[in-house]
């Protein structure tokens, strides 16, 4: 990605870049910050989805090995 962009090769424009990070960085910190209900509903999705892979991961060792 670097190596085809051509102006990630000029140092000059790290700060350029840095900054434009820490304001999109700010900007969603400041959305959560008003809206809390929204990180935990993500989390517990989360949870949920990757409890529900190993319980199937689980599921498929345990059928695997009893045949």
């Amino acid at each position: 990605m670097f190596v085809k962009n051509k102006e990630y090769l000029n140092p000059e424009d790290y700060p350029k870049f840095i900054k434009n990070e820490l304001l999109e960085s700010k900007d969603i910190a400041i959305f959560y910050l008003k809206n809390p209900g929204i990180i935990y509903k993500h989390y517990l999705k989360l949870i949920f989805l990757y409890s529900s892979i190993v319980l199937f991961a689980v599921i498929v060792i345990i059928l695997y090995t009893s045949s």
